[in-house]
């Protein structure tokens, strides 16, 4: 879409940037601190002009400061033979030394300076997922540990030291141990023949360079400990059981080609496997997923983006119902920041790491920003910018905070609205660029003050239609799924502590256009035909849910919900075809308008309905997910109460889908269901005749009978008489 390449030096393009408060004799003030290709640079936050640039040739060192934790000092070269010493606090200090320093190779020197030790290797063996040993070598570098290939030393891949969470000693194997990392205990196991010099060298190297403390874990396991538990806490089976399989070649710098792998969602994973042994070869949790990249122009390919920068390219043929599963799983697994889009993630026009949320002046720079800047190749800048740095579930600062200074958030979330809705979709604005003003409309619209906005801020809703139908007219994919994942975050509020009323007045608008509407089914049964667009139609079939199904359609005007109720139900065969679709999420979706059809629509209308369900073979598929589906996930539970509402739904009244129950069903069954004889509270056992616990207490009873006669019987008479007389 743009390069982010800073001007003042040609080819310097930024990988990364960081906020950072600055110390000088001047005092405190705030910059970007902006990691280059060429060159480290300063930033002005709020013009994001430069300020200072040092090439590498000139920047000769950046250490952790031992005074806190959040300091660091960067050495740069004055003049010929001088030095200049600058001092930065910030919130991500391990993250900002881990990308300077992967460009220490490029560092100048100065007399002075001690210079940063070459890269130490050490050869040895890693044990991979097959659990075979191969060769490799480390090299412990200035911010992670490499793993290259022995004969070309080709970099494989790489262990930050701020991602290590420790080492584990392997006791039944010679120099073995693992590299935990990943957040989630992962097991790296290798062995070294001098691992105890490599060990006391790496931890040495994360501290001096990044200020980072590598553990040595106390406890030691074995070999076999460690492979069975190489995925950490994602070792057990109900993390790894599919939820749905997919078929794709994976593209790594492992291999000189594509790679076949089944890629599994579980309830709380995403599964590599080996087509060819079934065993798992990797896995990430949903949580960590921080988006999934869908290429605009090769329909096959795709990639997912991970919290900690990481990226994993594939191919499939069914690439956008994977896309769709994989959205769904990840949104129900709690993380509502992940979305779909056409470009990979600009690390350098975010201010910080993907992990971590951005500071709040840092959110108001930017809609101010876009607010000011206009139209233009210089917009797009400024929606990158703020797509970059502000979650896609919305604004983390949105509420004007008091005090006699605070700043109005709502006056600039309204700026920005309607800034973007300026640009209202023209030809000349590249696809890549539309998308990404509809992401950030969405990011807005899911602020309370942007919620609010849609029908309280004068022109709003006619530039946003517009806006829509001039996309919609694109027939491009990825911008008909931005804009219409849009329209579903003003049917359904995305923030806390929402008002009904607005819901109301919001819905109202968006469905009193029966054009609009129509429109909108046209392209879902366009796509529902053809078995394309899944994401599309994902998208389409959440607008549909908040506006016909419960709870959502409380606040749905009556006539709009009959009106937009009977045009759904006039698609007919086209729901029913969603309920072949491999994607669980529009499975679903389909259930839940046909449970409003049904339930709410006109007796010819939810008649048809149950033929078509026969017809179709949708009683029989949602039949067996009624009776059979067994799993612990809200979303399987879900589905499968939906598939039991719906069997009801569809029998209900219908004597040719009681028949067909009739001849699936076992008689007895049957005959038991139907019985209307009263079940007995207490039966008597004709089985267990003998009850060993009563024949066993009436003995013990009887030997005691008979010893308090034998002790009456020898007790002398002179006893018996005192007790008497004592009585």
């Amino acid at each position: 879409m743009f390069s982010t390449i800073l001007s003042k030096l040609e080819g310097n393009t930024e990988v990364a940037r960081y906020y950072t408060t600055k110390h000088s004799w001047r005092g405190k003030y705030r910059r970007l601190y902006s990691v280059g290709t060429r060159a480290v640079a300063t930033l002005n936050p709020a013009t994001q002009e430069i300020t200072n640039q040092w090439e590498y040739k000139d920047f000769v060192d950046i250490v952790p400061s031992q005074k806190t934790s959040n300091e660091f000092v960067i050495i740069v070269k004055k003049g010929k033979k001088g030095k200049e010493t600058m001092t930065f606090t910030t919130d991500y200090r391990t993250d900002l030394l881990t990308e300077t320093l992967r460009f220490r190779p490029l560092f100048g020197t100065l007399e002075g300076v001690p210079k940063h030790p070459d890269d130490q290797k050490f050869s040895g063996y890693k044990y991979q997922w097959t659990e075979k040993r191969v060769s490799i070598v480390l090299a412990i570098c200035s911010c992670s540990l490499m793993q290259l290939d022995p004969g070309s030393q080709r970099r494989l891949c790489h262990y930050d030291y701020k991602d290590i969470e420790g080492i584990v000693l392997i006791e039944d194997a010679p120099g073995a141990f693992a590299i935990m990392s990943g957040g989630f205990g992962r097991l790296h196991i290798f062995a070294l023949q001098n691992r105890d010099e490599f060990i006391r060298k790496l931890v040495g190297a994360a501290q001096a360079n990044v200020g980072e403390n590598i553990a040595i874990k106390r406890r030691q396991l074995g070999l076999e400990g460690c492979l069975s538990k190489r995925l950490g806490k994602y070792s057990d089976d109900e993390s790894l059981t599919s939820l749905a399989e997919f078929n794709v070649q994976k593209m790594s710098r492992r291999h000189t080609g594509p790679v076949p792998r089944i890629l599994c969602l579980s309830e709380t994973c995403l599964v590599e496997r080996d087509p060819g042994t079934y065993a798992v070869v990797t896995c990430r949790p949903l949580a960590e997923v921080f988006s999934l990249i869908r290429h605009p122009s090769e329909p096959q390919r795709f990639a997912i983006e991970y919290i900690n920068g990481t990226v994993r390219r594939y191919t499939s043929t069914n690439r956008d119902s994977l896309l769709a599963s994989i959205l769904d799983g990840v949104r129900a697994s709690g993380n509502r920041d992940v979305h779909v889009k056409m470009t990979i993630t600009l690390r350098g026009l975010r201010t910080a790491p993907f992990n971590m949320p951005v500071d709040e002046e840092v959110e108001s720079q930017l809609m101010k920003y876009i607010g000011s800047i206009g139209t233009g190749r210089s917009f797009g800048y400024a929606v990158a910018l703020f797509n970059n740095n502000v979650p896609y579930s919305g604004l983390l600062h949105a509420v004007t905070q008091e005090g006699l200074f605070a700043e109005n958030k709502e006056k600039l979330i309204n700026l920005s609205l309607t800034a973007l809705l300026i640009v209202e979709g023209h030809q000349d604005v590249p696809s890549e660029e539309l998308e990404a003003h509809f992401h950030a409309l969405r990011r807005l619209f899911a602020s309370k003050a942007g919620f609010h906005a849609f029908t309280n801020l004068p022109n709003i809703r006619e530039r946003l239609g517009m806006k829509m139908m001039r996309a919609l007219k694109r027939q491009d994919p990825a911008v008909t799924h931005a804009a219409v994942d849009m329209l579903c975050s003003l049917m359904q509020p995305m923030h806390d502590n929402f008002d009904l009323r607005t819901e109301q007045l919001n819905k109202a608008s968006l469905l009193s256009s029966e054009k609009f509407l129509t429109s909108l089914l046209e392209i879902l049964k366009m796509h529902s035909d053809r078995g394309t667009g899944a994401l599309i139609v994902s998208a389409l079939l959440d607008f549909l849910t908040f506006s016909l199904c419960a709870p959502y359609s409380e606040t749905t005007d009556g006539k709009h919900f009959d009106s937009l109720l009977k045009m759904v139900a006039d698609l007919g065969r086209t729901i029913f075809k969603l309920f072949q679709h491999p994607s669980m999420a529009i499975v679903k979706g389909a259930g839940m308008l046909m449970k409003a059809i049904i339930e709410e629509a006109e007796v010819e209308d939810s008649h048809r309905m149950q033929e078509l369900a026969l017809a179709e073979g949708a009683l029989v598929r949602h039949l067996h997910t009624a009776m059979f589906t067994q799993s612990a996930d809200n979303r399987m539970l879900t589905h499968r109460q939906l598939s039991r509402h719906l069997v009801g739904l569809w029998t209900t009244g219908h004597p040719t889908a009681q028949a067909l129950l009739r001849r699936m069903l076992p008689r007895g069954l049957i005959i038991y269901l139907e019985s209307d004889d009263e079940v007995p509270e207490k039966e008597q056992d004709r089985m267990h005749v003998r009850d060993n616990v009563q024949a066993a207490k009436t003995l013990h009873r009887s030997k005691q009978g008979s010893l308090k006669q034998v002790e009456a019987f020898l007790t002398h008479w002179k006893s018996r008489f005192h007790s008497k007389k004592q009585q």
